[in-house]
């Protein structure tokens, strides 16, 4: 890579993470000029790299997680599927909160708040599945979409931003509800 070409992909990669930072901040408005004062960049500069607006908030939340959450099989416990979750929301919990407060007001945050949405209700069909095998199609339908509720994001926030448990205790909250969705007779 040349020295400018380096220089480049630096900037590109300090804008990203500014945008990142004031996403992070539920006080800070993420704004093109913010961004680039944080940045020590023109608004120019961003433009030239992402082109709008619209396509860095895009590339922002496309890069909160560098990988999907374990969705390839069932995990081996309730408890395990949770620890799972939880990995993913205290790395990135945080941000998915303020892109969901962000998402009608933001149409850039759209696509990532629809294609975050996808991605969750996948997880828990691929980790509940040997428990949703069994039930009939109206029971599956209804226990999937207390798992969602259970699992989601706010769900998370509510037990360890706003309850300030542990992850210890919200874990424990939230097997604890997942057992009783899946073992309701």
């Amino acid at each position: 890579m040349t020295l400018r070409g380096a220089r480049s992909a630096s900037t590109r990669a300090r804008i990203l993470e500014v945008a990142r930072e004031l996403l992070d901040d539920p006080s800070t408005a993420v704004t093109l000029e913010r961004v680039a004062e944080r940045a020590d960049v023109s608004v120019q500069t961003i433009l030239r790299h992402f082109n709008s607006k619209r396509e860095l908030m895009i590339e922002v939340i496309g890069s909160l997680r560098s990988g999907e959450r374990g969705v390839a099989s069932p995990s081996p416990s309730v408890a395990a599927s949770v620890r799972v979750l939880f990995d993913d929301y205290e790395l990135i919990g945080d941000r998915v909160i303020r892109m969901l407060a962000e998402e009608h007001r933001m149409s850039e945050l759209e696509a990532g708040a629809r294609e975050g949405r996808r991605s969750h209700r996948q997880w828990v069909l691929a980790s509940f599945d040997d428990y949703l095998s069994p039930l009939s199609s109206q029971q599956r339908t209804g226990a999937v979409t207390q798992l969602l509720v259970v699992t989601d994001v706010y769900a998370w926030k509510l037990l360890r931003r706003d309850f300030a448990l542990s992850r210890q205790q919200a874990e424990k909250t939230i097997v604890g509800l997942i057992e009783g969705v899946l073992h309701h007779e």
